[in-house]
């Protein structure tokens, strides 16, 4: 991979957001966008300054992962919060190609600290610069959220066009892109062991929306999925991760944590998965939801967390 030209982002401050309806009917103009020559994802910085932590929407979001209330603020939670201001920015009139058709490849999640409903948090999301892919260019969306000021939750969530090109071909930076895999350990990894097997609805795109805000109609039913090549709505890849950080959690609140997953395989709705781990350490599990066979991965990563 290649990191390529990035610049000091632009800061705007949003202090309403639009509906989600606005935020979706900016993305559809962009199917007929035409690709700049030489494509740059905008260097642009958005900031939510005041954002409450709402009870009733954790609960919303708690119930479809199936995270119980001794969990606390879920720790994929956050993302929600982030995910219209990630929107805004890839419907962006500079971001140089459609939202539609951006493939989800990984997301990394770092809580540092815990946070309580009714808290107040600022929240930054900016964009990193292009590195070039096998299959495209790819890109990571930053999430930042503070509380009076410290650095409380992080996110990265790396993003792929297919088939685009970069501006020009910048020397390699690790920094550009997060791994989509922890360090290399040469201790053997234990064997993954099937804890769960999970049946997922038709109309759990559409509860997922209703809980996390976003409406992707891949997500929601087979007649908009099909409209964008799928022949069945599709598991969105954040309720799935969320899912399987809800089965491993320790049965109380945790002090910190660190999930990362790569996005695998579309899991089709209605369909069976089954999640497997492994505790290669104490506080940490390996973890894959694979199909109902247990041989096709849909997901894949690790889940690491501190006690308070």
């Amino acid at each position: 991979m290649h990191a390529l030209s990035a610049a000091r982002p632009r800061t705007v401050v949003v202090d309403t957001l639009p509906p989600p309806a606005k935020l979706y009917g900016r993305a559809l103009p962009g199917l007929f966008k035409r690709p700049h020559a030489s494509a740059e994802v905008p260097a642009l910085r958005l900031v939510r300054p005041d954002v409450a932590l709402d009870p009733e929407q954790i609960g919303r979001y708690a119930r479809v992962c199936g995270f119980i209330p001794e969990h606390g603020v879920p720790l994929s939670f956050p993302h929600v919060l982030a995910f219209p201001l990630h929107l805004m920015l890839l419907t962006d009139p500079a971001f140089p190609w459609s939202a539609v058709g951006i493939v989800h490849l990984a997301n990394s999640v770092r809580m540092r600290r815990a946070l309580s409903a009714g808290q107040n948090l600022r929240i930054e999301v900016e964009s990193g610069p292009l590195v070039a892919h096998e299959k495209g260019q790819a890109f990571t969306l930053h999430t930042r959220i503070y509380r009076r000021g410290e650095a409380v939750w992080e996110g990265d969530s790396v993003y792929l066009k297919r088939g685009a090109h970069g501006s020009n071909a910048a020397s390699a930076d690790a920094r550009a892109l997060p791994p989509t895999t922890t360090a290399v350990d040469t201790t053997p990894a234990p064997p993954l062991v099937r804890e769960a097997r999970w049946q997922l609805p038709a109309q759990l795109g559409r509860d997922y929306a209703k809980a996390s805000g976003d409406f992707n109609p891949i997500h929601l039913h087979a007649l908009t999925a099909r409209a964008f090549g799928f022949p069945r709505a599709i598991a969105h890849g954040m309720w799935t991760l969320g899912r399987t950080l809800a089965a491993l959690h320790p049965s109380k609140a945790l002090a910190a944590a660190n999930a990362h997953g790569d996005f695998k395989l579309p899991i089709f709705l209605p369909g069976e998965t089954t999640l497997w781990s492994a505790s290669p350490a104490a506080m940490k599990r390996d973890f894959e939801v694979r199909d109902l066979a247990g041989t096709r991965p849909h997901l894949r990563g690790q889940f690491e967390w501190e006690l308070p």
